[in-house]
């Protein structure tokens, strides 16, 4: 594998993006400088809803956005033919993608998750015993956002992608949902302390394997592909 054409494509992509990226990242700035000066002013279920939306809505779409441009409209625009006319096999070019694409939606996730977790428990929005839960939910989203990743990376098609979307995000939701009511995780969710029991640790630990063997796989399936013009 030619590992110097990667660190130029990966540049290429950021280039590209820089300006999409730096946007989003004002965006989420901006967020989260609103949501102290809404802190006991509106009742903290408000709070609550209207900070989710403000600190995921950024990332969320701008990950979402790089996905589409960086990989899927390449190949509705053709450019995909002529980047792999260069001296780089299918791996390297899945390589190149999962560099850009994951560790800017990471910085993303890693900054939203940190601030959602100050003001959930550092403001007492939430109880301590909705730490796990909570932690699950950031790593749903995290894990969808590979799989979608994923997808838009083997088919590399807008429908197939689109679909992968909305089927991830409901198909988080309700997984999220089945787990907030299971008996091991609902009596500790408004509890006084965390419990991490052994479900709550399982899921946790469950939804990082996942994360991780999506990735694993894609860079694996795509190594198969001698060609996916």
């Amino acid at each position: 594998m030619n590992i110097s054409i990667v660190p130029q494509l990966v540049r290429k992509d950021f280039q590209i993006m820089s300006r999409t990226i730096f946007v989003f990242a004002l965006v989420s700035l901006t967020a989260i400088g609103i949501l102290p000066l809404l802190h006991g002013r509106i009742p903290n279920w408000v709070l609550v809803n209207i900070g989710f939306m403000m600190l995921l809505g950024p990332a969320a779409t701008c990950g979402i956005v790089l996905i589409m441009k960086t990989n899927v409209f390449e190949k509705e625009k053709s450019t995909q033919p002529f980047i792999m006319s260069l001296p780089v096999s299918v791996k390297e070019f899945t390589l190149a993608k999962l560099l850009i694409n994951l560790p800017v939606f990471g910085i993303f996730w890693l900054v939203v998750s940190a601030v959602a977790f100050y003001f959930a428990f550092g403001l007492k929005l939430f109880p301590p015993g909705a730490v796990p839960f909570v932690t699950m939910v950031f790593l749903g989203v995290f894990v969808a956002y590979t799989c979608i990743l994923s997808v838009s990376l083997l088919f590399q098609s807008l429908a197939i992608t689109v679909l992968s979307i909305m089927t991830f995000e409901l198909g988080t939701s309700a997984y999220l949902w089945t787990i907030a009511f299971l008996d091991p995780i609902a009596p500790y969710v408004y509890g006084s302390a965390m419990v991490w029991n052994s479900t709550a640790i399982a899921i946790v630990v469950t939804q990082v394997i996942i994360a991780i063997s999506v990735i694993l796989a894609t860079l694996h399936i795509q190594s198969t592909k001698r060609d996916f013009l």
